[in-house]
């Protein structure tokens, strides 16, 4: 028997069986795979199933049929095919968007593992640049410090020599001044002692003369007076000029001790002066 044509399937929209339709995935940024061409699958029609289950009932009930329960079937096997390719175009499609999405999710963990690598190496780097910065900026404060302790010692080794230097000169300023006060109470000495040799032969000589007045005794009485009165006069210049000696080395000797003062005052003046420098050096280093 024929099959019927599909004009009147209009008719039977009413009786069509409705098939869920799975939602689509929404579209994602990457780029979808390429659907892959479904190829028929054969399958047996529903209508050959019935008509051979027919056969072996009855095969009157073939001729029975009415052509129009005959596309209504016809039309119901269509229906049938029709959803049966589409679901297993959906099942593909769902399939294929699964796979897309597994792909998808193993490329972002991928390119997260590989930020987090990327982030782990720039972190390891920053690290290591902050320990360099640190390490420079701890020798660069050790190396001004350095530069500094240098600094200080060598003013510090300045002031010493020029209190040390300041030191001997005045030491051996003083060294020359005693030694010229030696010198000077030795020459006084010397002249103490050509004085009293020279008083030992005045006596000897008034000795000698006295004795030769005595035995003389020729001598007017004039001479004699004029005798001691040069004697006289010349042992006064002797004594006034003795006494100026004297006193002009006195003077010297106050003069010199007035110097050695000053000396002394200068010299302290200038320990103080270096004991201010050595507090304010040990208060800059603290």
């Amino acid at each position: 028997m024929p099959w019927p044509e599909r004009r009147d399937v209009s008719y039977y929209s009413g009786h069509r069986t409705t098939h869920p339709v799975m939602e689509s995935p929404r579209r994602s940024g990457s780029v979808s795979p390429r659907r892959k061409s479904a190829r028929p699958i054969y399958r047996p029609s529903a209508v050959s199933d019935l008509i051979t289950y027919a056969d072996y009932e009855d095969s009157n009930m073939i001729s029975s049929i009415p052509e129009r329960d005959w596309r209504l079937l016809a039309a119901l096997a269509r229906k049938r095919e029709e959803n049966a390719e589409r679901d297993r175009l959906a099942d593909e499609f769902h399939k294929m968007w699964r796979e897309e999405k597994r792909e998808r999710e193993m490329e972002r963990c991928l390119g997260e593992l590989v930020q987090g690598r990327r982030r782990l190496h720039q972190h390891a780097l920053r690290g290591q640049l902050l320990d360099c910065i640190r390490y420079k900026d701890h020798r660069a404060k050790e190396l001004m410090a350095f530069h500094d302790d240098r600094k200080v010692s060598r003013i510090i080794d300045n002031a010493l020599e020029e209190e040390s230097r300041a030191y001997l000169a005045a030491d051996r300023r003083s060294r020359q001044h005693a030694a010229e006060h030696c010198r000077r109470s030795v020459q006084f000495i010397h002249a103490l002692q050509r004085e009293e040799e020279a008083n030992k032969r005045r006596n000897a000589l008034l000795r000698d003369t006295s004795q030769r007045v005595a035995i003389s005794n020729a001598l007017s009485s004039w001479e004699s007076s004029l005798l001691r009165q040069e004697v006289a006069a010349e042992d006064a210049y002797r004594r006034a000029h003795a006494m100026a000696r004297v006193a002009q080395t006195d003077a010297r000797a106050t003069r010199l001790a007035r110097e050695r003062d000053v000396r002394v005052r200068r010299a302290r003046r200038l320990a103080d002066f270096t004991e201010r420098l050595r507090d304010a050096v040990k208060i800059g280093q603290m």
